[in-house]
């Protein structure tokens, strides 16, 4: 499979000239990225393990529905994590900063150290462990593995070729991915359902607000996701939450979230254990779920 896959990329790459005759540029470079979908979904498949990292900045408009009045939050995080794809073991160590626009002197500072060891997550949330069974192993691992997440969305967008960057020292083609929302939207509905099953929450209306802006750089050589960027804009309002906008406390949030991954250390040794203390971790409470 793979070898007709890269054969059928030398083709298209060979064949420029003559495409360029008989079609125009925009019309190439699809065919061009349908192929470098197929390699890396068939790429990612046989990868054994990889580390990551990660940068978030986040903005909050807090917006209370009765006076108008909108509080800005700002929130930049960083994290790092492992992953071994063989051993179906997970770890992401995050630290977040959080704070108000005209408020910065009372910041806030949390962190995370997150396990996924088959089908059970462990959460360490500034010092304290809980621990979170999901319903299989194959959805806890699609669900909560950062690679096969970015992988799932790449394959069902709508691909086109921006050209080639080096990212890392690494040669990249440069693919910007256009979103079908409504697939995007049912897909994070079940998952966050399946994780965090509050039957009040209407997550079909939450995610189809979304709007995503999403670029990838694929590696030349071994075809995987070498990096991720990621803007997204969403609205949580009362009624997503499955509450009533009547009272003058009400509030919406308004969130817009840029996101960057850096992929690396494909198929080196990852050896993730789990601490002695988190094998003591308590049951995931639902409020700190929601």
């Amino acid at each position: 499979m793979r070898s007709r896959i890269l054969l059928s990329l030398a083709v298209l790459l060979c064949s420029c000239g003559a495409l360029g005759q008989a079609n125009n540029t925009a019309s190439y470079d699809e065919l061009i990225a349908s192929a470098l979908q197929s390699l890396v979904v068939d790429s990612s498949a046989k990868l054994e393990s990889y580390r990551f990292s990660m940068q978030m900045d986040q903005k909050i408009d807090l917006i209370n529905l009765s006076s108008g009045d909108v509080q800005k939050l700002y929130t930049r995080s960083f994290g790092y994590g492992l992953a071994n794809m063989t051993d179906r073991a997970l770890k992401l160590s995050m630290a977040a900063l959080t704070y108000a626009e005209g408020d910065e002197g009372n910041s806030s500072a949390m962190t995370l150290e997150e396990y996924l060891i088959n089908d059970t997550l462990y959460l360490k949330v500034d010092g304290n462990w809980t621990a979170m069974k999901a319903p299989g192993v194959a959805d806890a691992w699609s669900q909560q593995n950062t690679m096969t997440q970015q992988v799932e969305m790449f394959n069902q967008s709508r691909l086109s070729l921006m050209g080639s960057e080096m990212v890392d020292g690494q040669d990249c083609y440069k693919v910007q991915a256009l979103m079908d929302m409504g697939a995007v939207a049912d897909q994070l509905s079940g998952e966050v359902a399946s994780f965090v099953p509050l039957q009040s929450m209407n997550y079909s209306e939450l995610f189809r607000n979304m709007s995503l802006d999403v670029n990838y750089w694929i590696t030349k050589d071994t075809h995987l996701l070498k990096k991720t960027d990621v803007v997204e804009i969403f609205t949580v309002s009362p009624q997503s939450l499955g509450l009533n906008a009547s009272g003058s406390g009400d509030q919406e949030m308004r969130i817009n979230a840029e996101v960057s991954m850096l992929f690396e250390g494909f198929n080196e040794r990852v050896n993730i254990k789990l601490p002695a203390e988190a094998e003591k971790a308590q049951p995931l409470p639902m409020g700190l779920m929601a």
